[in-house]
């Protein structure tokens, strides 16, 4: 009985992220300054948030969810993205409070797949 309960234990710290997944292991968040320094996002001090795809041939199929005062927003950002794109997704910093975006899965997908999923890759 003991060994179901530490299997509970163990499912519940895991993070819910596609860890598992080896396209996860592709996915990276930078933050830069604009190049504009007139930007809404210079302004208020922040950075812009990229995601990246590091793999060097594969699309990766991407959901993320975006934390706005640490608190989850609703709805979720499905996209596919290409290897090597940067895409933006958002300012670090909006009306004084931090803004993130968690990956909640990631796995490669074929460029067929994705065109019929999305329609866009990035």
């Amino acid at each position: 009985m003991s060994y179901h309960y530490l299997f509970l234990l163990l499912f519940f710290l895991t993070p819910a992220q596609a860890g598992s997944s080896e396209a996860y292991n592709f996915i990276k968040f930078v933050k830069e300054a604009d190049a504009d320094s007139s930007s809404d996002c210079n302004q208020r001090g922040g950075l812009r948030v990229f995601i990246i795809n590091e793999h060097p041939s594969k699309l990766i199929d991407i959901q993320l969810d975006r934390y706005f005062a640490q608190i989850r927003q609703p709805g979720r950002s499905m996209f596919a993205l290409r290897s090597g794109h940067k895409l933006p997704l958002g300012c670090d910093l909006v009306m004084d409070s931090t803004q993130r975006w968690e990956v909640i899965n990631a796995e490669f997908i074929s460029r067929n797949k994705a065109e019929k999923r999305y329609a866009t890759i990035y």
